[in-house]
């Protein structure tokens, strides 16, 4: 009887599961034959992750800026990559690590950067489980439902302003293409130690 009870319940939950993931607007998620090889209808496709790319990029150069994007599925592989001119293979990796830590932890990566502005060990806690303390990796989320992860990195410390940063383009991007978005987080600044009493 409880086997039963239990089939039923999973039964329940994946039919839940596959209605949720058929209302997802296709024109943000893959579809048709794409979706059926895969058994996946929650990945966020080749075209949004292109339209955030290029949103990206646009804002970057409205910043005299430049910038590498990096959009990722729900399960971490990479959809779509652009790099701008003058990126290096530094900044290509920050951003891969932001979008893998905002995947990993369903958040903004700015939260473990704040947590590191309080506490110095939080990088090296955070380093066993492959997360990023930086600012720029967003959770890509259509009618709440992970579709992928977007991380920006690249920007020169010389073009970051109050409005324009790895942050703000990753978000001001997911606004020109997904819709509206959560209020940015804002950075905390870092503390400096306590003295001594």
């Amino acid at each position: 009887m409880r086997a039963r009870t239990l089939m039923v319940s999973i039964c329940g939950a994946v039919l839940l599961a596959s209605v949720a993931a058929a209302q997802l607007p296709e024109k943000f998620v893959i579809s048709g034959k794409a979706a059926e090889r895969l058994n996946d209808r929650i990945s966020i496709n080749g075209d949004t992750a292109r339209k955030l790319a290029m949103a990206c990029e646009e804002i970057a150069k409205q910043h005299n800026s430049q910038a590498v994007i990096v959009i990722l599925d729900p399960y971490g592989q990479v959809v779509h990559q652009h790099r701008m001119d003058g990126i290096g293979y530094v900044s290509i990796i920050a951003a891969v690590n932001k979008a893998q830590t905002a995947l990993r932890t369903r958040a903004p990566s700015v939260l473990l950067a704040n947590r590191q502005a309080r506490d110095s060990f939080t990088e090296t806690h955070m380093l066993q489980y492959d997360l990023t303390v930086q600012e720029g990796g967003f959770p890509i989320i259509v009618d709440k439902q992970m579709i992928g992860a977007i991380g920006v990195g690249g920007i020169p410390g010389g073009d970051r302003t109050p409005t324009y940063d790895e942050q703000t383009c990753a978000r001001d991007a997911l606004i020109a293409v997904i819709g509206p978005q959560p209020p940015l987080i804002p950075e905390a600044t870092a503390q400096a130690p306590a003295a001594p009493r």
